[in-house]
């Protein structure tokens, strides 16, 4: 289908411009170089590595004394603990002894595991603490990175973060990705002295889901130097070995008696919310609410949750963004418990933003607006090697909405080394009463091994939509082959979308299309003369998407190069891009109020520039800018950042876009502005603010949370949003029309 298209191409589209011929030859060729450099790797496959020869194990002291966690290893069971010191260099050269000396400390007690990390340096006063935030970024900060694989699967792993001056994230990691959809009770310290930092770790075994009766578990550590760029890890030394794949993890003794406990955390919750409405007056209505979280370990690696009367006061607000598009944008969950265990429904291969099969953001939220909910439940956890997630929802009516119950489910099994198969259903509509559900089914095959070291991965799905539409093709499919690595990454995508697929649950892009994604990115690290001693590496990037109606016609067209894309020694970051595009409109649309781009075919080429300077330093620029054709007319996108940062106390974020439209039905301009001004006392105490305008909506909207985390596990909020709205009379005012104060106290009980 998809070949016989592109030997047609000429029967479904006129060739009114050479550009036309130019594409074309573009994606057949950049079709056939990729397909070439597959068969090579695929005809390779003998000398894929089925054996783990990891020689580094790290033994722990075991003890039934448990440090202080202070940050200062004094506490004489250090003293005794043994040291691991044999840590090699990632970047910028792979394999030789650090820089700067980290010596290492484990002490496992019955019911916790404790790390002590000495991190020397040379020049104390020059180390970075940029952020004492909860979910810290890994780039601008002095950090430690640890990964444990309590199963020894080699496929997923727990990942927690410190940094130098003990803000913490953890988080679940991946293979070459990680993240933050998981929250475990824990505690970290850290101080600065004179010879360097030191890390203070403890993670209850409770916190953990772990295999009984392994010897061993997968372990790593890593820790970056920001203003060296020096990346230093434990074990996986190569530059194509991913920190966050368990498959190149050193391994950890581990003693047969540590106890999980009862296996039973209750989270409660107590709020006062405040709701007021500005009209002709201030209405304000007050309500006390509560509700509850029960987390039960059916056994040490499947949890079972029950939610009652779940709340999300807590949560940020969703940062504004301006569409300038024909299609929605993607805004990503930030309820916790969505989140949890949310990295089991990961399904397929390739689909990035175009296609989510159960997108949780449809459940309690109706064109944005919350919908409260009377309860959840889910399972999540592993039977064997058998990965389950079980979610259940039940809403409560709200205004037009009746009550409606949603569920998800998601089933893969570990299969060869790091490769799965598995399945999906989702069952709720939350538009309408008719039936809607998904059935969908996947296999992704990966590898850290292929070519003895290289990273391989090749998957397929294939999914089916049961709903209301009578004709029409119901079902969507893909696969993807990709070849990422340091040198060279490599990818070919390809996506099928039927036009009668519309699944309720999911989040999809478009419909009735299929899609053609290819890429080269080629990504050299120069090491000597002019060029060595300044940029750090290139990326030379070319992908090409394209986009089919069902019957072959083009839709859209985009091609993405980097000419000139690189990061320099110092961390700056200098990109400048060239984007060829032809959009096919079978309707017009609306670019901005007032402004229609007509139906018609369009060739436009756009231009991009962007300038980072480095993350770790305490004021932090950045620059981006998009123009060019658009359409039928002209549009200049200019984003604005500046980040000031100190000592991790302070850290203020200014983010502006301006956009300027020029087209034959009218000109018009849009702004945003974002201000994020957070003030912290200690990494347990902040005070965060987040404030925004824009003037296509006209509102001004400020998000203040007070954050107290009281001890691991239990924290204190005090949150309030207001609103204001922008209007002219006869001269530009801001009136309010709503705001909400509320304050929630969150505490665990873990038996």
């Amino acid at each position: 289908m998809i070949f016989k298209y592109f030997q047609d191409r000429h029967k479904y589209i006129s060739l009114d411009f050479d550009s036309d011929f130019f594409y074309y030859h573009i994606i057949m060729n950049n079709i056939r170089i990729i397909t070439c450099i597959f068969l090579i790797l695929i005809n390779s496959l003998p000398i894929f590595s089925s054996t783990d020869k990891t020689s580094i194990k790290i033994t722990p002291f075991l003890s039934d004394i448990a440090p202080i966690i202070d940050g200062v290893l004094d506490d004489a069971v250090w003293k005794t603990a043994y040291i691991f010191n044999d840590f090699k260099m990632i970047e910028p050269k792979t394999g030789i002894d650090p820089t700067e000396k980290t010596e290492l400390k484990v002490i496992i007690t019955r019911d916790a595991i404790y790390f002590g990390i000495k991190n020397y340096d040379s020049e104390p006063s020059k180390i970075s603490i940029n952020s004492l935030d909860y979910d810290i970024k890994s780039r601008s900060n002095d950090i430690i990175k640890i990964l444990i694989d309590p199963f020894m699967d080699k496929r997923n792993a727990y990942v927690f973060f410190v940094n130098a001056g003990g803000a913490r994230t953890d988080g679940l990691a991946f293979g070459e990705r990680f993240s933050t959809n998981w929250d475990g009770i824990w505690n970290a310290k850290a101080k600065i002295d004179k010879d360097g930092w030191n890390a203070e770790i403890k993670i209850p075994f409770k916190t953990l889901s772990f295999k009984k009766g392994l010897k061993f578990w997968g372990f790593n550590i890593q820790r970056y130097i920001p203003r060296k760029m020096e990346q230093i890890r434990l074990s996986g030394i190569s530059k194509d070995s991913f920190f966050y794949d368990p498959g190149v993890a050193a391994i950890l003794e581990v003693p047969d008696n540590i106890r999980q406990g009862k296996g039973i955390t209750f989270k409660g919750y107590g709020s006062l919310n405040s709701i007021g409405s500005f009209d002709d007056h201030l209405d304000r209505a007050n309500k006390l609410n509560g509700g509850f979280d029960i987390y039960k370990n059916f056994t040490p690696n499947l949890l079972g949750a029950f939610s009652y009367n779940t709340d999300f006061a807590d949560t940020e607000v969703d940062t504004r963004r301006i569409n300038t598009t024909r299609f929605p944008l993607f805004f990503p969950e930030k309820r916790s418990f969505f989140l949890e265990g949310s990295d089991i429904f990961s399904f397929g291969i390739g689909l990035k933003r175009n296609f989510v099969p159960f997108f949780s953001r449809k459940i309690g939220l109706y064109d944005e607006e919350p919908i409260p909910i009377a309860f959840g439940s889910k399972i999540i956890g592993k039977i064997g090697n058998t990965n389950i997630a079980l979610l259940d929802v039940q809403t409560k009516s709200f205004g037009n909405q009746p009550s409606k119950n949603y569920f998800a489910g998601r089933v893969y099994q570990n299969i060869f080394s790091q490769s799965k198969v598995g399945v999906i259903f989702t069952s709720g509509n939350p538009d309408d009463e008719s039936t809607n559900q998904l059935y969908g089914i996947d296999f992704v095959y990966s590898t850290s091994k292929f070519k003895k070291n290289k990273n391989f991965i090749t998957g397929a799905w294939f999914t089916y939509n049961k709903n209301n539409i009578e004709n029409g093709k119901h079902y969507a499919y893909g696969f993807k082959v990709d070849y990422p690595n340091d040198l060279f990454d490599i990818q070919f995508t390809y996506l099928y979308f039927g036009d009668a697929f519309e699944p309720s649950l999911s989040f999809l892009s478009r419909s009735g299309v299929q899609n053609i994604s290819t890429g080269i990115s080629y990504q050299p690290r120069p090491e000597k003369g002019f060029i060595g001693k300044y940029i750090r590496q290139f990326f030379f990037e070319f992908y090409t998407n394209f986009h089919w109606k069902l019957n072959g016609a083009l839709e859209t067209m985009r091609i993405f190069t980097a000419p000139i894309n690189f990061r320099t020694e110092n961390g700056e970051h200098i990109e400048f891009n060239i984007m060829p595009n032809i959009d096919v409109l079978d309707e017009s649309f609306e670019i901005s109020d007032g402004i229609i781009i007509p139906q018609g075919r369009y060739n436009f080429l756009r231009y991009r520039f962007e300038y980072s300077t480095s993350s770790y330093k305490m004021i932090k620029f950045d620059i981006g800018y998009k123009f060019g054709d658009y359409y039928n007319g002209k549009l200049n996108q200019l984003e604005l950042g500046l980040n000031f940062k100190l000592h991790g106390n302070i850290n203020t974020a200014l983010q502006a876009e301006f956009i300027r439209g020029k087209f034959p039905e009218g000109d018009f301009a849009e702004n945003l502005y974002r201000l994020k001004l957070d003030f912290y006392l200690n990494p347990d105490l902040g005070l965060l603010n987040f404030i925004q305008y824009d003037d296509v909506s006209e509102e001004l909207g400020i998000n203040t949370r007070i954050v107290w985390r009281i001890s691991p596990g239990n924290t204190l909020y005090l949150v309030y949003n207001k609103s204001w709205e922008r209007r002219w009379d006869p001269i530009s005012r801001f009136y309010p029309f709503s705001d909400k104060g509320t304050i929630k106290l969150q505490f665990s009980i873990r038996p």
